[in-house]
Formats: structure tokens, sequence, C-alpha cells
């Protein structure tokens, strides 16, 4: 029944600061960009998962995390942070499973980097 994919959809309030931090701080893909109807998506670093952008005049920020896979946490922390993006709090551990950093884009949408322990 379903095929291979999956799209993240966010409302923001300016699509060009949105398309800034997902492209130049994260280092995600532009895909699709269209100025007039204020609609884009990147494409991530995960084959077949892109997140699309609706700019709206206001937002009440997702609370759920979309979660990117990482290699080594606290590099990938630290890189991201030279960027200019905050952590909200401490790297978190689940011991035997995961480690996990959270930010916020810049409309407060939750995100978050893992590393797996197992």
């Amino acid at each position: 029944m379903y095929k291979p994919g999956l799209t993240i959809w966010y409302n923001v309030t300016s699509i060009e600061r949105t398309l800034e931090f997902y492209t130049k701080k994260l280092d995600f893909q532009l895909q699709f960009h269209d100025t007039e109807g204020g609609m884009a998506i990147i494409s991530t670093n995960t084959n077949d998962c892109t997140i699309g952008f609706s700019e709206v005049e206001s937002v009440i920020p997702s609370t759920s995390s979309t979660v990117f896979d990482v290699h080594n946490l606290e590099r990938a922390v630290e890189g991201f942070s030279g960027k200019g993006i905050t952590f909200i709090g401490e790297i978190e551990t689940i011991p035997n499973m995961v480690k996990l950093a959270t930010f916020v884009d810049p409309d407060g949408h939750n995100l978050m980097l893992a590393e797996s322990l197992v």
C-alpha cells in the first residue's frame, strides 16, 4: 500500500527565513520554491524524506519533534552551534538506546539530533 517516502509539513511565518535556516544552517537542499504561493520543499539527508513549508501569518509551533540521525552527536551539536543554532538544555542520554539534543527552527518548531547507542 505505501511506497517509500515521507514529507513533513510546517507552517512558517517567513519562507525566506525558514529556507535560510534549513539550507544554510542544516545543509539541506532546496527542492521546490513557489514565491507567489508561499510554499517551499527541501530535501533532507534521508532518501525520499522532504520537509515542506507553507507561509502563514501566525504559527503555533509544533511540539512534536522531527528527529535527524547523526553519527556523532557531540560533533554535530558543536558544528551546528558554530552556525548559530541554539540547543535547548543539555544532551540527554537514554542508556543503551540513544543520545538526543533538542533545538528549534525560526518559528519554534521542535527539532532533534539523535545518535543511536545500539
